[in-house]
C-alpha cells in the first residue's frame, strides 16, 4: 500500500530504511499502516531524545520537520492520523521535563495539538 505518508517517510526520513518494508509486508492488508509507520516513528523519535546526543537532537529535528510537511499538507485524514498516532504517542513520554523538553522542538501549531493534559 503506498500513500502519502508512506511514500514522504521513504523518501525523507532516513532511519525508515531499517523497519518500514517489513512493517509494509506483514501489515499489507491493514488499513491502519499509515497509523503504525507514524507510531513507530515516534517511538524513535523518543528513542533519540532518551539518548540526548547531538545527533540524536538532530535527526529528532528532521523527522519534526518532515511530519510537520506532512500535517500542514495534508488532508484531514492525514492531519487525523499524524495527532491520533504520532503526537499521543509523544504525549505518553512519562517524565514531564522530556516532553516539555521534546515539545520544544516542535513548531508552535503542533504544539498545541499534542495531547499535554498532563503538563
Amino acid at each position: 500500500m503506498s500513500t502519502k505518508i508512506i511514500n514522504t517517510v521513504r523518501e525523507m526520513i532516513p532511519e525508515q530504511e531499517l523497519w518500514i518494508d517489513g512493517l509494509i509486508k506483514s501489515e499489507s492488508e491493514s488499513e491502519m499502516i499509515e497509523y503504525l509507520v507514524l507510531k513507530k516513528i515516534a517511538r524513535i523519535c523518543i528513542d533519540k531524545v532518551n539518548i540526548g546526543t547531538p545527533d540524536d537532537l538532530a535527526s529528532v529535528q528532521e523527522i519534526i520537520k518532515v511530519i510537520t510537511l506532512l500535517y500542514n499538507g495534508g488532508n484531514q485524514d492525514t492531519r487525523n492520523a499524524i495527532e491520533n498516532e504520532f503526537l499521543t504517542e509523544i504525549s505518553s513520554i512519562e517524565n514531564t521535563a522530556k516532553l516539555k523538553e521534546y515539545l520544544n522542538l516542535f513548531p508552535v501549531h503542533l504544539q498545541r495539538i499534542a495531547p499535554t493534559n498532563r503538563i
